[in-house]
């Protein structure tokens, strides 16, 4: 009877040492108050009434968000919405249990304090801009500080900047002249190279005119000095000759002048100090 009543006790002690730890937690065992080990996912047992669990630790990743206000270098007051993602490091849950007594609230004046230094060199438009290099050294500042404490910073969010609505008008009418501006400047660019194009092509139209003119006096020198020599040959003289090319050129203007109509023709030629012809052509 005696040994059933203690195996009895004994049964009694070891299930009530019993303690099951979920999945990503762990366990901080004390043994009189001092840290003893820590008690990992499954079915452990403490010794009752010697050892005791101080806390369950949470493993998973967790988002401590802040909303911080900082001034910038252009004295602009700007609220930045702030999101820590952070996590216990496994093998170092004691440290951040018994070094840190409030981690969010640290976390979160440590986020604070990293901001105002970083965003007091920064303009607003540059906060805007580089939220993405604001929000890396900030994850470089906490991690390095966090990590002594047992903590992992995971990453760092910063959303888009918060300022009245007075300053938000200001600040998107700066945004309109800019680009007004670069459109003025693109425009004016656009018209010069056109006007350039239009005076290039001028430029070899005009050569290409001048060449073809040269060439062609050419051929009309060649074929006017065979003609000459062919007269010659056949007993004219020159006089005749040369009479007969200024009636023939003659002749191709007035053609040339009729056909553009709208024009007033003098012949020069002199009979007796008198123009010889006058020729309105409508």
């Amino acid at each position: 009877m005696e040994l059933i009543i203690v195996l009895g006790l004994i049964a009694a002690i070891l299930l009530s040492g019993l303690r099951i730890i979920d999945q990503q937690t762990l366990a901080i065992v004390e043994t009189f108050g001092k840290f003893s080990r820590l008690l990992h996912p499954g079915l452990n047992w403490i010794i009752p009434g010697i050892q005791s669990i101080a806390r369950t630790m949470d493993l998973r990743v967790q988002e401590l968000s802040a909303q911080v206000e900082v001034k910038t270098r252009d004295n602009m007051f700007v609220a930045l919405p702030v999101a820590i993602m952070v996590r216990i490091i496994p093998e170092r849950a004691a440290e951040a249990y018994y070094q840190l007594s409030a981690p969010q609230e640290q976390v979160k004046t440590w986020v604070l304090n990293t901001l105002r230094s970083s965003t007091a060199a920064m303009t607003l438009m540059n906060m805007y801009e580089d939220r993405d290099e604001l929000a890396q050294a900030m994850q470089a500042s906490l991690a390095e500080r966090m990590g002594a404490y047992g903590y992992e910073i995971v990453s760092v969010l910063i959303d888009q900047p918060t300022v009245s609505a007075e300053v938000q008008h200001a600040f998107n009418s700066v945004i309109a002249s800019e680009r007004k501006r670069e459109a003025a400047v693109q425009e004016a660019e656009a018209k010069r190279i056109l006007i350039v194009g239009e005076a290039r092509a001028e430029a070899e139209s005009q050569q290409l005119r001048a060449e073809g003119l040269a060439r062609a006096r050419s051929v009309l020198a060649a074929s006017l000095t065979e003609a000459i020599a062919q007269a010659k040959g056949s007993g004219i003289s020159e006089n005749d000759i040369m009479y007969l090319l200024l009636e023939t050129n003659r002749l191709d203007t007035v053609k040339y002048a009729s056909e553009k109509g709208k024009l007033v023709l003098m012949d020069l030629r002199s009979q007796g100090g008198q123009p010889a012809l006058q020729i309105p052509l409508d």
